[in-house]
């Protein structure tokens, strides 16, 4: 059954919709579009239990993701009513459509992740079929409606959720990493044209956004196939902030190590609304492991004084798998005295997946599971111990924090945000004692640190 585009918005209004999201801050930008795009089509939304069609947009990058989202799609239809559409969409249907579709009969579509921008067509078509249940082992024709194509980019306006936005600046991947199936889920790369970015950014700070933090998958290689070779992640960090310098903080996060250049960190340390702060998931440190992951590199010591030999103060965040194939206990200890030595500000760890059609599904010489999750909490007790040593060093220091919300500490009420140093969702939060505007950006003295937070009080305003 294939879906024609035409009448969707006729064929939409007065229904209703629910969208749940799975997976990374990519995936929350695309369910955004998908909801425009509805609501522009004369949908509302609603609750998953009340919705005319759920939309599940899954991830599938790991197996912890992949499991959390076959979850969600069993449990949501389990509660599905007479009537109700159950659409499995994104990463997950990209790889594994046809066995979903297979095996979960309360199915009623499933949609892949690299066109979204056709959700009212394909919504409008699931709607217009009329419904009876699925038996087991009968055909899903909707799976027909969205063969994979390419990415759609373009969102139909961009709409605040707080003072912190993301804007994702390029979709798929060029990279061929032994351990990564993103490229056979999202193809290769596409970068947003840089006008549109543009245009987001300035919408989201007429809304009173106060941080966008640009994303993809590799957002060093940002406009490579617009022609503009290596430096075009720098160049649209300085078109950004000429054509909008009202925006507060710009952060980039997912930086690729081989393609950084010297006028990213130049321009990050010049330009004061960039934040100086940089996403860059190594993955390891010991060059073998580094060779067999497929994953070009320079010595990561070296790596780390030339970033920080042009932007002193920057602050580095970083992602390691635990437990590769082959990787031995020299090869672990190693990475783990990086983690010590090398001062990085914030660092995440997962346990290596083996993911098919991956060259690293390939490998012998497994690690086991239980070695992978010891060798996990291992590391992160290094890496805690080093965050409490970099955030001591910040204490009697003042910091320019975003206000995000409440919360508490050891029982009192405070405010809670972020400074520069701190990533949404990700990083480690600075609990504010004292008063200040939700969304408002403060001058605040660090008080003292916790191992991941900071503890500070505004600073008084001059009379």
């Amino acid at each position: 059954m294939k879906h024609s585009g035409d009448g969707s918005s006729q064929e939409l209004e007065g229904k209703s919709y629910s969208v749940v999201t799975l997976g990374c801050a990519k995936n929350q930008v695309d369910s955004e579009g998908i909801e425009l795009l509805l609501e522009d089509a004369g949908a509302r939304r609603s609750e998953s239990d009340d919705a005319d069609v759920v939309i599940v947009n899954t991830c599938g990058f790991i197996d912890a993701a992949k499991q959390e989202s076959i979850n969600t799609i069993l449990e949501l239809a389990q509660a599905k009513k007479p009537g109700q559409r159950l659409i499995a969409a994104g990463c997950l249907t990209e790889r594994y459509g046809s066995e979903l579709a297979a095996e979960i009969h309360e199915l009623d579509g499933v949609w892949g992740a690299r066109n979204w921008g056709s959700a009212p067509e394909i919504v409008a078509q699931s709607l217009a079929t009329s419904w009876e249940p699925r038996q087991p082992g009968s055909s899903l024709d909707l799976l027909e409606m969205a063969p994979t194509g390419p990415l759609d980019l373009a969102m139909p306006r961009r709409q605040a959720q707080g003072p912190s936005a993301y804007v994702k600046i390029s979709d798929g991947c060029n990279q061929r990493c032994a351990f990564c199936a993103i490229p056979s889920m999202k193809g290769r790369l596409i970068s947003k044209p840089t006008d549109l970015i543009i245009r987001e950014v300035r919408e989201l700070v007429d809304q009173g956004v106060q941080e966008c933090v640009l994303i993809s998958q590799d957002s060093t290689n940002y406009g490579h196939d617009l022609g503009l070779g290596r430096e075009g992640l720098p160049e649209l960090l300085a078109r950004i902030t000429d054509a909008v310098p009202t925006l507060p903080w710009l952060r980039v996060m997912y930086a690729y190590p081989a393609r950084l250049t010297e006028r990213l960190f130049t321009e990050m340390r010049d330009r004061p609304q960039i934040c100086r702060y940089l996403d860059l998931p190594l993955q390891h440190t010991h060059d073998d492991v580094l060779r067999r992951m497929r994953r070009p590199h320079k010595p990561t010591s070296e790596l780390i004084e030339w970033m920080r030999s042009i932007v002193p103060d920057i602050t580095l965040r970083t992602t390691f798998i635990m437990g590769f194939p082959g990787e031995t206990e020299e090869e672990f200890e190693h990475l783990r005295d990086s983690v010590a030595t090398l001062s990085f500000d914030r660092v995440g760890a997962f346990t290596y997946s083996d993911e098919e059609s991956t060259p690293a599904y390939e490998l012998g010489n497994k690690v086991k599971a239980r070695e992978k999750a010891r060798r996990k909490r291992m590391l992160m007790e290094t890496a805690r111990d080093a965050s409490h040593r970099r955030l001591e060093s910040l204490v009697g220091q003042e910091l320019d924090v975003l206000v995000e919300g409440r919360g508490s500490l050891s029982g009192r009420p405070t405010l809670v945000g972020r400074s520069r140093r701190d990533a949404p969702e990700v990083d480690g939060l600075v609990f504010i004692e004292g008063g200040a505007e939700i969304g408002s950006i403060v001058r605040a003295r660090v008080e003292r640190a916790l191992d991941y937070d900071l503890v500070a009080s505004p600073t008084p305003v001059p009379s």
